[in-house]
Parts: structure tokens; sequence; C-alpha cells
């Protein structure tokens, strides 16, 4: 199987305005895990959100298109770092939705999850025909900005198994793996894993140090 991974950058002009709430905060994000268009068209999606969860949610009933919205628990073990999860209905319309169709109408099947970080940029990754991501890309509003940053076999993301690394210390890995860090000679740095985490250099740093000492350990005592 073929997996492209992509950028994209929205500009404010045709941003959506919870995708612009993001801007409000050192590492805020929101990943999409799952969604369906329903037959009258509305969408419906499952979020987990990393944002303050009041603030977001006043932000959310304020925007049109959302029809309505339910938030899951707040206790367990994802609330201790601001994180929650949210289902939402929504319509949407113009280029937010020719976005979407763009890849509705190929063979790709969307790699979950679906990030949205500050600055408009929106990470996606896929698996399907290549032949088709020129058509797909192509069909884009060419106010969005592109950038295929991977394209290659999909592995499945396979960990170790009993390796405790957490979601976003395994993220911290993959993109220190796609921007360089681990090539001989090294051609990334922490500054880069860090911008593509959306968050700072020593916040990057602590991640994959803490990643890397759980494989470390599991290697050697296996």
């Amino acid at each position: 199987m073929r997996y492209v991974h992509v950028e994209f950058r929205f500009p404010p002009s045709i941003r959506h305005p919870m995708h612009d709430f993001l801007d409000g905060g050192e590492g805020w994000r929101s990943e999409l895990l799952t969604w369906r268009r329903l037959d009258d068209g509305t969408l419906a999606t499952l979020f987990r959100i990393t944002a303050p969860r009041e603030p977001y949610l006043e932000r959310l009933r304020a925007v049109d298109s959302i029809e309505r919205f339910e938030v899951g628990p707040t206790s367990g073990p994802a609330s201790t770092d601001g994180t929650f999860y949210l289902r939402a209905h929504e319509t949407l319309d113009g280029p937010l939705d020719a976005f979407l169709g763009a890849f509705l109408e190929t063979e790709f099947l969307s790699v979950p999850p679906v990030v949205y970080r500050s600055e408009g940029r929106l990470s996606l990754g896929v698996v399907g025909p290549p032949d088709q991501l020129r058509g797909a890309l192509s069909a884009l509003p060419d106010a969005i900005d592109v950038d295929v940053d991977r394209i290659g076999s999909y592995d499945g993301g396979s960990r170790l198994a009993g390796v405790e690394v957490t979601d976003r210390q395994a993220e911290a890995l993959r993109a220190a793996r796609r921007t360089g860090y681990y090539d001989v000679p090294r051609t990334g740095s922490v500054a880069d894993v860090a911008d593509a985490l959306d968050c700072s250099s020593s916040t990057a740093g602590t991640h994959l140090r803490k990643a890397e000492a759980a494989l470390v350990d599991a290697y050697l005592d296996g």
C-alpha cells in the first residue's frame, strides 16, 4: 500500500473558525479521529481537542455551521493534559466543502488522525493510488498551500509490544524521522521537530528523550 503524507496551510480568509482558534496558545491542536458525510450532506465528526475546554466550547457555540455537538466526559487520563473529546454535526460549504470533496471523490483512505494546528496548518495521511493524488490536489481551492512531505509504503505505524510511548511521543518520533533528525549525518534538528509538533523546542526534546528511553529499555530488556 502506498502512503502519502501532506501538510496544507489555510489562509485566514477561508480558515474554519475553530482552526483559527488554535492560534491562541502554544501546543493547542485538534485531531479529527473519524468522520462521515451523512445522506443529508451533514458532516458527522469526532475530535480529540487539546486546548482550554470552556473557551473552546464558547467559541464553538458561535459557529453558524455547527448544528449540534456533544462533549465527552472530562474525567480520566485525557483530562489531565487539557484534552477532551467532541462529537459534532456540521454543514460545510464553500472552500472547506470543496477541500473535503477533493478527497471524497478518490479511492484514498485517510489514516487518522487528521491534525489541525496553529497558523492554518492541517496534516493529512492517506493510503491509495498515487496517480490520483495530482487530481485531488488540483481540485483544491487555489488559496490553500500544499506540501507533500512523504510518499512511501504504509507500514502501519507498528510499535514494539509493551513499549510505553504516548501518542504525542510517537508523533514526535515520526516528525523527527520525517524531518531528518535521525538521518546519518543528521539533517534535521529538535527545532524542526518542534515546528512540526507546534510546540517549544524544550517540549519536543522532552518528548523525544522519553520515547527514546522507552524504546531503548524495551530493546535491551527484551
